[in-house]
């Protein structure tokens, strides 16, 4: 498994080759917090998901970079002040 930091503006979005990605605010954040939002791949974008729905295209790739910069600037502010939920994991993250 392979996991991949972007930071942005509104969020530090941590896409994993598993299938979902973490996001946490943009600042401060400590080794164990835990994310305030946990997403799926395919809500980055359908063609970052593979048939297993997994991650599939390459964590330093220009389209998963693209993609996440785009969920960030349209969700991220509203995933780090928990307008969104908790995402795939319901009530634990």
């Amino acid at each position: 498994m392979a996991r991949r930091p972007f930071r942005t503006a509104d969020a530090l979005i941590v896409v994993s080759s598993d299938g979902y990605f973490d996001v946490f605010p943009p600042q401060g954040r400590r080794p164990n917090d835990k994310p305030v939002y946990r997403g799926v791949v395919a809500e980055l974008g359908s063609t970052l998901r593979g048939y297993d729905d997994r991650l599939s295209v390459r964590p330093d790739s220009v389209a998963l970079d693209a993609a996440v910069s785009v969920w960030s600037r349209s969700h991220g502010a509203a995933a780090v002040r928990g307008e969104m939920g908790l995402g795939r994991n319901g009530n634990t993250v």
